[in-house]
């Protein structure tokens, strides 16, 4: 952001000279996205947001050398300050806010926050700053009589500058006594209150004037003009930001520690956490763990079920440990930390790094039964037929997230880490598959991998029993698969059309899915925000604060709530103080059992209530604002030139979208004009008399809002000396008629406002704001309970009837364009991904029509994805298109499995109709067993239960919906397919054979076929055609 300041100048001045041509400069600087700009009176404000990926350091000195080369077509105006330039980074955004009472004075709490506590946190490591707000600040108050200082011949700046000149300790020379030299100084700093009370302020009549004859001197506050309570009860704001860089969990505990010190040298203070972000962070981190060990123990018993072996699981599931702990290795070696992404990633690769595992060990099992070999050279012998298609089927999964890794957005930036887990984690467990099941194998596994024990009489156990009988239950589902796989071979064509009919289902459940961004996090943090009508007065916005402060009071869910009326919220920092604006930070108790959506609507529903007021009740959701830096809004732009015709539309606009049903929170981005009273300065009478306009703004301004004058130093500390007027002679214009601003010389009489200036009542200046130097207006708001595709379907057909009067046109906000760009990006990542997998398989298969026959399990998924997603009501977003993205590559593996076996049963001289009813089968519960583990190692995750599982759990919900589907309609399909295409293959290798017959030299027989059979098309069809 650039921001320029430049006094008292209206918005149009500022807009044509200074915020034009800043907006102008920077939309030069490579990788610009957007240049939007706020301009009101006195400030210019151009935001400039870069492209995903953007160096921000290099793009900030970038725009200040634009800046620089700009600034020097600046008006001369010694006023006009030179322009700022900052970045935006998510460390500034405050990370703890305390709620601090237990003084009962006001003014003593705050000195004692001020000047002791705050710089004790701030010392705390990683904290860059302490922000203080709320409370009376001291301040010696010198309230200037006017009738007294009119009595006397003196004026508000004659006050002042004596202030000024007396309170001042000032070095002077060098003395000298015999043999010791001695330092001069003068000491005038003010020691008491009778001090200030007791300097000379001027003359008359000949006799010296005081301070205390013309005011009155009280150790006080400067007038409050924000309010701030904890549950009802005066309090202090505290909010800690943590330097950029800094780890928020320690910087956190560092601060506690200092709150517990703190504690010790205080111990009335009372320190109320009303928002900690560390805690979110580390119960997400902990639920994330919990999710990855219940998914591993889930996929663990469900291999047992399986496989029927305690030994042979123990083998399979010390892949899961090894895998693990092996990936924390890389993850320090890559410098990444252990965040929510991280650790989600591996959460989820739980169910998946077991696959190579089983798929090796089944293998193994099976020639051990089959072959009779001994445990070493099946391990060996198992392996090694296998080996090809494990790699394969791994190196699909790793290579999907190659795209994501090139394409530059927010996706990229935000699962670049989790990705890159996904794929040190699978190739972990690759190594581990290949070399230390098959060890583990040869040495646990004995005798007959499984069957139980008859013989002997030997009395069976309960767990034998129950292998028994999952053995009996797997018998009987591989004679149903193969009487339902040869009925699949008889009627091809119906399986076929069944696969096209259930995939293009999913075009039946698409618009019953709404989009999204980014799911909404639940922290258990509500944000209130309250806007009364622009100039009403601060007593009436702390009245309507005290009535919200009740209803959250009797809410049953509610822990405690820091309100502040004055300012729209402590949250952040103080903002500039807003008579007619209030906040409320609310924490939500840890054990409610309401949901957070449902408190929203409560109180909203309650707050309606109130007249008069704009209240706005938001969830802190703090992935968004870490992310993109503010809340998920749906936002309508309005463009056009004149600023009343934008306001008048974005009335009509809001009408319109109010009745979107889970369309919350709207509002205009625009401020209305604020009532002044402006006083309108007569120049000639005003030199006539001797005064001059700044005299004249000087005495209104030292009258009604003060003027530090000086600062007052006591124990170290300093606190302003300010000189105002008394309210009852400050606050009405008639009381202001008779300010004087300075005396006539030699006359005795005064020059009062009344005589120079004329007041009058009008409306301040109206801000101007720009998006892509056009002048705009916004109403935007937030999907409450709704995806906001839907929210935003809606509102387009809201506005679709909009007639708009000729240059002005509406259009989607930057977050909705983005949104946009984002799931194009990523449907060309899963393109691509689909692409690297087709050219894996090729070479692995030596072929270019088995891999079509493996892809084919990707749009068999769709419907899985989208009922999965239409059965929980999750929204399709950025995490949901990462997990189908994922899924693209973890579907293929029992297409692989398939073919892989297929093919090679065909090498060893089966026909097509045998390989693929031996090599279906056989292949079954390796790819149940993959397919099962894989779903329940994520499904902890799609649950969604814990904090900030909102943000992963739709990508476990689409990549088990996608799975499931996919695993039962491959082991039908797939093969149905693979023999379609090996008759097509054949036809088209026969016509050539007949080609070649028809070339001299060559015979009937001269060309074999890709299997090693040398057929005429008849046979071939004959031979691969399932008999009735």
């Amino acid at each position: 952001s650039v921001t320029t300041e430049w006094p008292n100048v209206a918005p149009q001045e500022i807009e044509a000279q200074v915020t034009r041509p800043i907006e102008r400069a920077v939309a030069s600087v490579s990788n610009v996205y957007e240049v939007s700009s706020t301009t009101s009176e006195g400030r210019s404000r151009v935001r400039v947001q870069f492209r995903w990926g953007t160096d921000i350091g290099q793009a900030a000195v970038d725009v200040l050398q634009q800046i620089e080369r700009v600034r020097r077509r600046f008006p001369d105006d010694p006023t006009l300050q030179s322009p700022t330039v900052g970045k935006f980074d998510p460390s500034q955004l405050p990370i703890l806010t305390f709620g601090v009472t237990g003084i009962a004075d006001p003014v003593k709490l705050r000195v004692v926050v001020d000047n002791q506590i705050a710089p004790m946190i701030e010392s705390a490591d990683g904290v860059a700053s302490v922000t203080v707000s709320g409370g009376l600040e001291r301040a010696i108050v010198v309230e200037v009589d006017p009738e007294r200082l009119r009595a006397r011949s003196l004026s508000l700046s004659d006050i002042t500058r004596r202030l000024v000149q007396e309170n001042q300790n000032l070095p002077a020379g060098i003395a000298r006594e015999s043999d010791t030299e001695y330092t001069i100084r003068s000491l005038g700093w003010f020691t008491s209150l009778e001090d200030v009370e007791t300097i000379p302020v001027g003359m008359f009549a000949g006799q010296p004037v005081l301070l205390r004859d013309v005011a009155t001197v009280r150790d006080a506050h400067a007038e409050q003009r924000v309010y701030s309570r904890l549950d009802g009860r005066p309090a202090i704001g505290l909010t800690v930001t943590k330097q950029s860089g800094a780890n928020t969990v320690s910087t956190a505990e560092s601060v506690f520690e200092r709150v517990r010190q703190v504690n010790k040298l205080y111990p009335d203070l009372r320190f109320d956490v009303v928002y900690d972000q560390s805690q979110f962070i580390v119960h997400s981190i902990n639920d994330v763990k919990k999710h990855a060990i219940i998914g591993g123990l889930l996929a663990v018993l469900i291999l047992l079920f399986f496989l029927r072996n305690v030994r042979s699981t123990v083998v399979v599931a010390l892949s899961i440990p090894i895998s693990i702990i092996s990936t924390f290795a890389l993850l320090y070696l890559a410098g990444f930390s252990l965040n929510t992404m991280s650790l989600g990633g591996m959460a989820l690769a739980t169910g998946l790094i077991v696959d190579d595992a089983v798929v090796v060990l089944e293998n193994i099992f099976r020639h051990i039964e089959r072959d009779r070999k001994s445990a070493v050279e099946a391990a060996v012998s198992g392996t090694t037929e296998i080996l090809s298609a494990v790699i394969a089927s791994t190196l699909t999964v790793m290579i999907v997230f190659l795209p994501l890794l090139l394409i530059r957005g927010q996706a990229g930036q935000m699962f670049t880490q989790f990705g890159l887990v996904v794929v040190f984690a699978m190739a972990v467990s690759l190594l581990s598959a290949t070399t230390i099941v098959p060890m583990l194998a040869s040495r646990l596994v004995h005798g007959e991998a499984h069957r139980e024990v008859l013989a002997n009489g030997h009395r069976r156990g309960l767990m034998e029993r129950l292998f028994m009988r999952w053995g009996a239950w797997f018998d009987a589902l591989d004679e149903a698969y193969r009487g339902g796989l040869r009925w699949a071979l008889r009627h091809r064509p119906w399986v076929i059309l069944i696969a096209l009919a259930i995939t293009a289902s999913t075009a039946l459940l698409v618009p019953h899915i709404g989009t999204e961004m980014l799911p909404e996090s639940d922290t258990g943090d509500l944000n209130i925000s309250v806007r009364m009508p622009v100039g009403t007065a601060l007593e009436k916005t702390e009245a309507v604060m005290r009535r919200i402060e009740a209803i959250l009071e009797e809410n049953p869910n509610v822990e405690m709530a820091l309100a502040t009326a004055g300012s729209g919220g402590i949250r952040g920092g103080l903002a500039s103080s807003a008579s007619n604006q209030g906040g409320v930070t609310v924490r939500l108790k840890e054990d409610r059992e309401t949901p957070t959506l449902q408190v929203v609507n409560d109180l909203r529903r309650e707050m309606a209530q109130i007249p008069g007021a704009r209240i706005f009740v938001r969830t802190s959701d703090l992935v968004s604002q870490m992310v993109t830096g503010g809340t998920q809004r749906v936002e309508v732009v309005i463009f056009g030139d004149d600023l009343g015709t934008l306001s008048r539309l974005a009335g009509e606009v809001m009408a319109r979208v109010r009745s979107v049903p889970g369309y919350e929170n709207v509002d205009v981005n625009w401020e209305e004009s604020t009532p002044e009273i402006q006083w309108r300065v007569d120049r000639q009478k005003a030199l006539s008399l001797g005064v001059t306009f700044q005299d004249i703004a000087n005495a209104i301004g030292t009258a009604t809002n003060g003027t530090v004058a000086s600062y007052y130093q006591e124990g170290g500390f300093q606190y302003p000396i300010l000189v105002i007027l008394p309210d009852a002679k400050r606050k009405t214009v008639d009381a202001l008629m008779n300010l004087p601003i300075r005396p006539i010389s030699g006359s005795g009489q005064h020059v009062l406002l009344s005589q120079v200036a004329k007041p009058q009542f009008a409306m301040g200046p109206s801000q101007i704001t720009r998006l892509n130097r056009q002048r705009f207006i916004s109403v935007s708001g937030t999907p409450m309970g709704r995806p906001a595709g839907e929210v935003q379907a809606d509102i387009a057909t809201a506005l679709a009837d909009l007639q708009l009067p000729e240059g002005y046109y509406w259009d989607w906000g930057s977050s909705q364009k983005r949104q946009a760009e984002e799931f194009a990006g990523l449907t060309l990542a899963v393109v691509l991904a689909v692409l690297l997998i087709y050219m894996l398989l090729a070479s692995q298969f030596e072929s270019f029509i088995h891999p079509l026959t493996v892809l084919l399990s990707v749009p068999l998924s769709s419907v899985g994805v989208a009922l999965a997603l239409f059965l929980t009501g999750r929204a399709f977003g950025l995490t949901a298109f990462i997990g189908l993205l994922m899924l693209v590559g973890i579907v293929v593996k029992n297409g692989i499995l398939l073919v892989d076996y297929t093919n090679l049963l065909r090498s060893r001289g089966l026909s097509l109709h045998e390989a693929v009813l031996t090599a279906g089968p056989t292949r079954l519960r390796p790819i149940l067993m993959t397919s099962a583990a894989s779903i329940l190692g994520m499904l902890p995750i799609a649950i969604g239960m814990g904090r900030g599982s909102e943000m992963q759990a739709p990508m476990a919900t689409a990549a088990i919906g996608g799975l499931a589907t996919s695993t039962l309609l491959t082991l039908f399909v797939v093969p149905t397919v693979y023999t379609l295409l090996d008759d097509l293959a054949g036809l088209l290798r026969g016509r050539k054979k007949k080609s070649d017959a028809a070339t001299p030299g060559t015979g009937p027989n001269g060309s074999a076929d890709g299997d090693g059979h040398a057929q005429t098309v008849a046979d071939h069809l004959k031979a691969h055609t399932p008999a009735e």
